[in-house]
């Protein structure tokens, strides 16, 4: 609503000063939203003065919040009627501050602008177009008074048409594939709503209300400790019978990757920035979960039936992103660039339906629930809880933009933790270019979800909370708001942000792979001066990282392979170490396949495999399933160098104000993110059988 008032001013043209108004005399009160001048006199904070005038004077619009009905006290004088009783009483109350601080003005004739620059037409009323606005208001009115039962009644009416779909559909065809995604994704979202709604209802429970009495009492005290060490005590027991029967009996070559475990908490704890801090609750209940969805996904049959089966569900999915591809560069040419067409296409394409499904709500309604369920299980803040569920679907460059409002007032472990998921997990869209160079999308999946706990334990070992956070009580579900105005400009703006950060990862993996070509020539040069010939960078990272994968329990013949991959991970992009990986588990298939067919000739030429009988020559040689696995789980991550520089460019540009201690951190937070990759890999090494896995 607007209302245009006389004024004059003298001195130039005051600052805006902000008033409530009541507009009529109903006791509707609305609040002015902008004012340079007004026919009052009224002396600002900062000394000016506006004077009060008459007619023919310049004019300022106050543009007016829609009205809310407002009851005024029996003794309150009767509320002004004309636009100069409006003014003054706006006058009387300006020392009243607003919620409203958008400011639109006008000091010319009594014609308005509006935010587009233009005036508004003048039109000549009648009773047609008179009846037509009262009809116009009466129905907007009416919506407004009945928005939530109308809402109601739309979500109801979805909901039955969906679960007569769904009747129909387990009605005509059972059994097939499709069913079963069908009815896997409507279980799914059946839980989450239902898991939703008992959390919603159980605040008013009397099991609520008595925890409610019950907090803060002496006998509160004893019941926490009593669950508290009942619970670790049956974890621990539950984890050493489960080692015992299953492992030990089994493959008792697994147990190396225990070992491994130990040792690389030991290593974080040592260069801890203050270990006598570290809250081993978190540590202890991370690794708990870490190896119970190992249980879940590489030990019970129905664990693998199920990651399976999500695993080709998602490669399904994802190929569609090569659409565009194909569309692009026809059928055919796109697979001449097959690397780098890959790389933008599915990231493009995993961005804008992350984006879109984000403006919808339903991620932010999976990572606040897996959130939850993290910060409950490991005593860790909804931030941190927030930061590590959600880098399983969106990267280190999107998840500080969803927690942008909170950066600056951050503790520095919670900080550090932010960067810690960052670097020790990968989105869903570089997993999906990932899956299409070959690699398993079901174990991919499950290195993002195992990653989650073990961030979160590393970044508390290396960097312990010691401050009282200022959102601990917060609940997760108030984080991630990232709604756009509409569905199509959320899938633009993904798009948009992947086609920068798919052409960031291409232009740093082309330089990698040219200064791995002149690190490669160096070495050599230096390695032929004292008659040591095939120095190469991967030579030396074959040695270099040697005991941190065999201390992961990779078999012993694979460990310089393996620690080649790391290095090139490390050093230089997860995609070159994947493509290599996706080399040798081609290699290993095919070996299968041409011994399965009764060919038993084949030897080794350098690190290369020769088949006899079909002179085919596979190079790069082989690694064991086992060994294969563990890397894959180890290089789940963007702990690179390189990915120093694009952590530091997205951080300190959301918070400037905390550029020393992003700076500060920002190394000991890859170190810890390598270390959640490294303890992943070794859980899955422990918690791996000897049957062939899906593939």
């Amino acid at each position: 609503m607007w209302q245009t008032f006389p004024v004059t001013h003298e001195g130039g043209e005051a600052e805006y000063q902000w008033f409530p108004v009541i507009l009529d005399g109903t006791g509707s009160r609305g609040r002015v939203m902008s004012v340079s001048k007004v026919d009052c006199t009224v002396e600002k904070k900062n000394g000016d003065v506006c004077h009060g005038g008459g007619r023919g004077e310049p004019a300022v619009c106050l543009e007016m919040e829609t009205p809310t009905p407002t009851p005024h006290p029996p003794d309150s004088k009767p509320p002004p009627t004309t636009p100069k009783d409006a003014v003054a009483a706006a006058c009387a109350s300006a020392a009243e501050p607003p919620d409203s601080v958008h400011v639109v003005t006008d000091s010319g004739d009594n014609r308005h602008h509006h935010g587009d620059g233009g005036e508004d037409l003048v039109f000549e009323e009648n009773c047609c177009t008179r009846t037509v606005e009262r009809v116009h208001s009466a129905v907007q009115a009416h919506f407004r008074h009945r928005k939530r039962l109308v809402h109601r009644v739309v979500k109801v009416a979805v909901l039955l048409g969906y679960l007569v779909y769904f009747a129909l559909a387990m009605r005509h065809r059972f059994g097939d594939e499709g069913s079963v995604t069908l009815l896997v994704l409507t279980l799914f979202g059946a839980g989450l709503w239902g898991g939703r709604w008992v959390v919603r209802r159980t605040q008013c429970m009397p099991l609520k209300k008595w925890a409610k009495q019950l907090r803060g009492t002496r006998k509160a005290g004893h019941l926490c400790v009593v669950l508290k060490w009942s619970s670790r005590i049956g974890a621990v027991v539950f984890i050493t019978v489960f080692l015992m029967i299953n492992v030990w009996t089994e493959n008792p070559e697994n147990l190396r990757s225990l070992l491994g475990i130990v040792a690389f908490i030991a290593l974080l704890f040592c260069f801890s920035h203050n270990p006598s801090k570290v809250n081993w609750h978190t540590v202890f209940w991370a690794v708990v979960q870490q190896m119970t969805l190992g249980v879940l996904i590489l030990r019970t049959s129905w664990g693998l039936m199920l990651f399976d089966w999500v695993g080709r569900a998602v490669k399904s999915f994802l190929d569609f992103g090569l659409a565009g591809a194909r569309f692009l560069f026809g059928e055919e040419s796109w697979k001449v660039h097959r690397l780098a067409i890959i790389t933008v296409s599915i990231m493009v394409y995993f961005n804008a339906f992350i984006a879109s499904l984000f403006h919808l709500g339903v991620v932010q309604a999976v990572i606040s629930s897996f959130g939850r369920f993290l910060g409950h299980c490991l005593g860790t803040g909804p931030i941190e809880s927030f930061a590590a569920s959600a880098n399983i679907f969106i990267s280190l460059t999107e998840t500080p933009l969803v927690l942008r409002p909170y950066l600056s007032k951050m503790t520095k472990a919670e900080l550090h933790a932010v960067m810690t998921c960052g670097f020790a997990s990968i989105s869903g869209a570089v997993l999906g270019a990932y899956a299409q160079f070959g690699i398993p999308a079901n174990h991919l999946l499950a290195a993002s979800v195992m990653s989650a706990p073990a961030a979160l334990a590393a970044s508390r070992l290396m960097y312990p909370e010691t401050k009282h956070s200022k959102f601990r009580n917060m609940d997760c579900t108030e984080i991630g708001d990232m709604r756009r105005r509409n569905l199509w400009e959320a899938v633009s703006r993904g798009a948009g942000h992947a086609g920068g950060l798919a052409m960031a990862t291409l232009t740093n993996q082309l330089a990698f792979v040219a200064l791995l070509a002149l690190v490669n020539a160096v070495l050599r040069w230096f390695g032929d001066r004292v008659g040591v010939e095939d120095v190469t960078f991967k030579w030396v990272c074959s040695y270099l990282f040697y005991p941190v994968v065999y201390a992961m329990g990779t078999q012993a013949s694979d460990c310089r392979t393996v620690a080649s991959l790391l290095g090139i991970k490390l050093f230089g992009t997860p995609i070159m170490a994947y493509t290599e990986l996706a080399d040798l588990r081609t290699n290993r298939l095919r070996l299968e396949e041409y011994v399965a067919a009764g060919n038993a000739t084949w030897d080794w030429q350098g690190e290369d495999v020769v088949l006899s009988l079909s002179n085919a020559t596979l190079v790069g040689g082989v690694i064991a399933e086992r060994s294969e696995v563990i890397a894959l789980y180890m290089l789940c991550g963007i702990s690179t160098i390189t990915s120093i520089g694009v952590c530091l460019g997205v951080m300190l540009s959301l918070a400037e104000d905390r550029k020393e201690d992003i700076t500060g951190m920002v190394v000991n937070t890859l170190v810890a993110g390598n270390f959640a990759s490294f303890l992943t890999a070794a859980i899955a090494g422990l918690m791996i059988s000897g049957k062939p896995l899906p593939t």
